[in-house]
This record gives C-alpha cells, structure tokens and sequence, in this order.
C-alpha cells in the first residue's frame, strides 16, 4: 500500500505545476468550462451538497475555498454563510474564477471575494478562516503535503476543512469515456506516479485519512459515497462536453485517427446508453469526502 510522499520529488513537482497551468488555465479550457458551466453544476451538483454538509457552515463563518473554477461550490457557500459572513474563492487563474465573479455579481451576493492563488503558498494570515474546502482540486496539488501543511496554517483552530475527491478509476465516469479513449491511443501514457497527483488518486482506500493526518489535522474521517451525476441532454452532447472540458484528455482524444475516432464513439456511445433513461443521463459518480481540524 502506498503512502503520503514524505520527500516528494523538486523536479517532479514543478513539472506538474507548468503542466497543470497549461492544461487548467489556458483560454481553451476557461472557454470550454465557461460554455457547459451550467450543465456541469447540475451534474455534479451531488458534490457540491456533499461538500456543504461536510463543511458543516453556519451563518457568520468565513470560509476559504481552493481550486474554485468557474464557482462550485463557493457561489453556494457564500448563500450559506449570509451577509454576516465571508467567501473566499480561489483559483490558479483569473479565467474560471472571472466567470464565478460574474455569477456571484447576478446573484448579488456581495460577501464573497475572489483571488489567484496557489494551495501551495496561500497569500492569507495564519489563523484566518473558519472553515476551507476544496472540491475536486486536492487530487491536483502538486506538492501535497506542503499544501495540506498550508490548509492547516490559515485554519483557526478548531477550525474544519471538507474535501471532495474523486473515487476508485473503475466507475462508469471514467470507464464510458477516457478508458475508452485510452484503449485506442498509438502511444499510450506512462502510468502515474503511485505517489504523484493524479485523478483518482483518493480511490485507494484511506489514503485520504492518512494525507490529512500527516499534514497535522485532528478528527479526521475519510467517506466513500456514490451520488446521482444527471446530464439532461442527449449522449452526443455528454461526450461533445467531455472532449472539451477535461483538460487532461484532451491530448490523448486529439492522438486518435478519425478511424479511431469512429470506433472509439462507437464503444464510448454503447457503454453511455446504458444509463439512458430516455431523458438523461444518470450516471453514478464515486466520490470520496475528507474531513479533519486544525488542533
């Protein structure tokens, strides 16, 4: 079983940083996430509950959030906290979160703010926040253990930070899409890093546990959920998103020959119907909830 790095590889991590750059912030990908936000949130909206129930936010509260994209879950995090309270929303780049900041102006929701920031280095006081989450980023902090070191810092204590990941690779969000694309590829990617970051790196069982509890977090619990992903368009529209949006396949859909293309739809088409009721997509998503407080 393999463990938190407790020496993480300089040039490793650095190299994913200009990859996650590139791949996150760049204007095709803001573009992509800015056209399907709307069906994307409603998509994952079992994340987002998850995640506010984690959070466990009271009127008042002042709330960071990591890796805040284009607003899920901020947005709701901001409602929940009131006018009394205070938002954060954070991202890499001003792209997502110039969208998120449009959004929140329509909602007129006049408590929450938005910067840059690197989970890494967070330019915020110690002891600052009540309550911090991240929902579908932790699995992409390239130097995990520094980063989780940071949550804590700026953390008060007591305070709880609420993480969403995803789950196991083997789960139809994967296996109907890029597993298929994978099987098709000329030059197939090496495997990953067994201690790097990657997708479904939180689907080996406690290794979210152990991650927050290295870092220095206390009352620490790790949760395996399914929740309901509803895409209410048709297949092809599900698919024409995914090329689009997920970032990290992009390079490996763009190997395949049109040849490959065809035959690739043709499984990826068969394995999405399955979960056709005729109306939507109902697709089960496994996710994985971390929870734990500054001491």
């Amino acid at each position: 079983m393999s463990t938190p790095s407790v020496s993480p590889d300089p040039a490793k991590i650095q190299k994913f940083r200009e990859v996650l750059h590139q791949e996150w912030t760049g204007d095709r990908t803001v573009a992509a996430w800015r056209k399907w936000r709307a069906q994307i949130a409603a998509f994952t909206r079992g994340a987002t509950e998850a995640i506010l129930e984690a959070a466990r936010l009271r009127p008042g509260m002042r709330v960071l959030d990591l890796a805040s994209g284009v607003g899920d879950p901020a947005l709701s995090i901001a409602e929940e906290v009131g006018p009394s309270g205070h938002m954060t929303a954070t991202d890499l780049g001003p792209g997502m979160i110039s969208l998120a900041e449009e959004l929140a102006r329509k909602k007129g929701l006049t408590n929450i703010e938005f910067r840059e920031a690197s989970a890494e280095a967070l330019p915020f006081p110690n002891e600052s926040y009540d309550v911090l989450t991240c929902r579908f980023g932790i699995m992409f902090f390239p130097d995990l253990p520094k980063a989780l070191r940071e949550c804590l810092r700026v953390l008060k204590p007591g305070g709880r930070a609420a993480f969403v990941a995803w789950g196991k690779k083997e789960q139809p969000f994967f296996t109907t899409t890029a597993g298929i694309v994978l099987k098709h590829v000329p030059v197939p990617p090496p495997p990953p890093d067994p201690d790097g970051p990657s997708l479904f790196m939180f689907g080996e069982r406690d290794r979210l546990r152990r991650s927050l509890q290295a870092a220095g977090f206390s009352n620490v619990h790790e949760e395996d959920r399914i929740i309901a992903g509803h895409w209410q368009s048709s297949i092809e529209e599900y698919w024409e998103q995914f090329t689009e949006v997920a970032a990290p396949f992009r390079p490996l859909i763009e190997q395949l020959t049109p040849e490959k293309m065809t035959q690739a739809k043709v499984e990826i088409f068969a394995g999405l119907k399955k979960f056709w009721d005729g109306k939507e997509l109902n697709i089960p998503l496994e996710i994985v909830i971390g929870t734990g407080t500054r001491p």
